[in-house]
């Protein structure tokens, strides 16, 4: 989430009075977001056995929250942590934490700590769910921002070239707002997410998606913009590890933000960020 002094400073700027707020992500995320919030459900909605543990952490040049600017600059490191549980064949449930700590931030260095649970069925090829996130700040950057959100995967692996397209409807609940504006926001996400095998032990994810406001999620001095980003990514997968004991992988990558008008006032007036990461995950 960003931090409420920096977004009061942009947009008093600008003239126009908001109410303080957050914006996490992942992403992811995550997230990504979670932002990163998400991401951990969602990379293990489906266990293969009953109970499936992945935790891991990511080292990124910069924190943006569905191109919603949080912080740049020292270290920032990102822990987090998912349990995966096969209920049923086709019915799977994720709760976990992600987490963001800032060397550089300057109400705190915990800065950002998310709690999630999620429940996932399959029918076919397509598998809905359904995904509540609580983004806080034990640094007290940006006030609590409670988020309810539906999530349909598709899965096309089967296919001569899959993409694995997914589609997120989050709607915010309570009083925070992700993007620090007056009003609760509605949130629109579609994105792709083709791999490429470069070599036995090195695969090759090329990550295309877009946020869109449905309504007042990307609020500021130009109004409720639709737009709010376009990212593409880029990410080097390569196993270290597997075994009985479990598996750890290694990726490095970069995303490359195309900021919508209020982002790129949020960005110090730059319509594009590139942002550097590397991590692992262990799989068990």
């Amino acid at each position: 989430m960003k931090s409420t002094t920096r977004v009061m400073c942009v947009l008093g700027t600008a003239g126009l009075l908001t109410s303080s707020a957050w914006a996490q992500t992942g992403g992811t995320p995550p997230a990504q977001g979670m932002g990163a919030a998400a991401a951990p459900a969602a990379e293990a909605s489906a266990p293969a056995k009953k109970l499936t543990v992945t935790t891991g952490m990511d080292f990124t040049s910069a924190y943006l929250f569905r191109g919603i600017p949080q912080h740049s600059g020292g270290m920032i490191a990102q822990p987090y942590g998912d349990l995966g549980i096969a209920i049923a064949n086709n019915i799977s449930a994720n709760i976990g934490t992600w987490d963001s700590v800032h060397s550089t931030s300057s109400a705190g260095n915990w800065y950002e700590s998310d709690y999630y649970a999620s429940v996932t069925f399959t029918t076919g090829k397509v598998k809905p769910g359904l995904l509540y996130t609580s983004y806080t700040s034990p640094a007290d950057s940006f006030a609590t921002v409670k988020e309810l959100a539906g999530v349909v995967a598709f899965d096309d692996s089967k296919s001569p070239f899959p993409l694995s397209p997914k589609v997120i409807l989050a709607f915010e609940l309570g009083s925070g707002e992700a993007d620090g504006g007056a009003n609760k926001g509605t949130y629109l996400e579609l994105g792709v997410r083709p791999t490429i095998k470069l070599a036995p032990k090195a695969t090759l994810a090329i990550g295309l998606k877009t946020g869109l406001s449905v309504n007042h999620y990307y609020e500021g001095p130009t109004g409720d913009n639709t737009f709010g980003y376009f990212d593409t990514a880029l990410q080097l997968s390569v196993p270290v590890i597997s075994g009985k004991g479990g598996s750890l992988e290694g990726h490095g990558g970069v995303d490359m933000y195309r900021l919508g008008d209020n982002m790129k006032l949020l960005n110090d007036g730059d319509a594009f960020k590139p942002v550097a990461s590397i991590g692992f995950t262990f799989t068990y």
